[in-house]
Formats: C-alpha cells, sequence, structure tokens
C-alpha cells in the first residue's frame, strides 16, 4: 500500500443500495469470484484480510480506523490458531452513513465483513470464499485507481493461484470444509508474493508477527496466561 494511500479525496460512490448489494453474490464481479474460488480456503482467507486493510488504510485520517484495525490484527493471528482472538462480533450497524464519500459506510461494511470472516474461518464454513469476494470487492470501490490496488490485485491472485491452489476435495456446495493440511499464509507474504513457497521464510514471518503482538493493548487478542489456561499448546505469541 503506498504511504500516502488516504490523501486522495474522498469521492467514491456510496449508498444504501451499494451498501446492500454487498449481501448479493450476484451483484460481485464474475472475474473477481472466478478467480478468488480457483484458491485454496486460507489463500481466501487471508486475501480478504489483505484487501479489507487496503480499505481501513484508506480511510485512515478521515474516520476513527484503530478499533477495526485492532480487529483485523486479531483476525490475521486467528489466522494461524483461532485460540488467539475474541469475538469479532459487530452489531453496532447504523443506516444513517450511506452518504456519496462518507467514510463511515464503508467501514461499517468493512468490519461486517471482518465479523462474517472470522465467524466463517472459525467454523470452516465454505461461505467464507464469497467474504473474500465482497472484501476485495469493496476495497475495489474506495481505494482510488491511482494507489495501484488493481494491479497489487492481479499480481496476488496470480501468485495465490500458483502457490495456493484450490484444494482437489473442496466443494462450493458443502457447509464446511477441512482446511487443517493447507499451509497458513503469513501477512508478511502479501508483501513479497513469493512463489514457489517459502516454507522457512512464512514461518520466520510468523513468527516475528506474533511476537509483534501486544495482547495487553488489544482487546481482540487473548492474553498468554488466558490461552495457557484453556490448554494452549506450545509458547503463547511465539513460533520459534
Amino acid at each position: 500500500m503506498p504511504a500516502d494511500l488516504s490523501s486522495a479525496p474522498l469521492s467514491f460512490a456510496w449508498s444504501n443500495e451499494i451498501a446492500v448489494s454487498f449481501s448479493d453474490p450476484n451483484a460481485q464481479p464474475r472475474q473477481l469470484v472466478e478467480k478468488i474460488w480457483s484458491l485454496d480456503y486460507k489463500a481466501k482467507a487471508a486475501l480478504g484480510l489483505a484487501c479489507l486493510e487496503w480499505v481501513l488504510f484508506r480511510l485512515d485520517g478521515h474516520t476513527d480506523v484503530g478499533d477495526p484495525l485492532q480487529r483485523v490484527e486479531a483476525a490475521w493471528a486467528s489466522i494461524l490458531d483461532t485460540g488467539y482472538a475474541r469475538s469479532l462480533d459487530f452489531d453496532d450497524v447504523r443506516d444513517e452513513v450511506n452518504r456519496k464519500g462518507d467514510p463511515d459506510g464503508p467501514r461499517q461494511k468493512a468490519l461486517i465483513l471482518l465479523d462474517d470472516l472470522h465467524f466463517a474461518w472459525g467454523k470452516s464454513r465454505t461461505a467464507l470464499e464469497w467474504t473474500a469476494v465482497k472484501s476485495a470487492h469493496l476495497a475495489r470501490r474506495v481505494v482510488p485507481a491511482s494507489s495501484g490496488y488493481e494491479d497489487w490485485l492481479e499480481r496476488t491472485l496470480a501468485a495465490l493461484s500458483a502457490a495456493h491452489p484450490c484444494s482437489a476435495g473442496f466443494s462450493h456446495s458443502a457447509r464446511t470444509f477441512d482446511h487443517s493440511a493447507e499451509p497458513p499464509i503469513p501477512r508478511a507474504w502479501f508483501e513479497s508474493l513469493t512463489v514457489p513457497l517459502d516454507e522457512a521464510a512464512d514461518r520466520a514471518a510468523w513468527d516475528a508477527f506474533l511476537r509483534g503482538l501486544d495482547p495487553a493493548d488489544n482487546p481482540y487478542l487473548v492474553l498468554a496466561d488466558e490461552l495457557r489456561a484453556e490448554g494452549f499448546r506450545g509458547e503463547p505469541y511465539r513460533l520459534a
């Protein structure tokens, strides 16, 4: 993401009709659907989080994104182990934020999608792939063309398709999917887009990410002592 991502004027179209359209699978770009459906389950989850970050950093300085980014941070940790994150339920939906250029419109939608993605992830629901599509589509609507988002998304989808193709046993019509055999993708990978996979680099990236977390400062992360009391295996917030 460019450093000046949030500096462009907020001129994106936004309305109640647009907000509601994200609840309709048929309103999502077909080409985007097909490309994301070609990825494995963990790739879809990680891509969805990365796209929501684009949205939130775009809105930084125009509305409060501190709490949403803490939620995203916890969601990233849960990609490695669901025990790291508390509930990310978002129920404070307001109808009055659906106006052109109003940053609280896409902020609210990003929080709703994050809630959906995190819930689906925790339950291994296949519906997560639709949330990933909607997250990528939301960023496309909000982030300015000059930001490089479209180029990044195309390169990312190509890299993910090569490194994390959809698992043979995945069924779009099934309710759940066992993704335990798929490798978790660290946040840092979305900056390098390394293909083929580098397991050692990914493990180091996850360890660095975990060590950089402060559960005492982020209310959506579970404290290390709580994790130990709940039977967490290994040392919390370490992957060494």
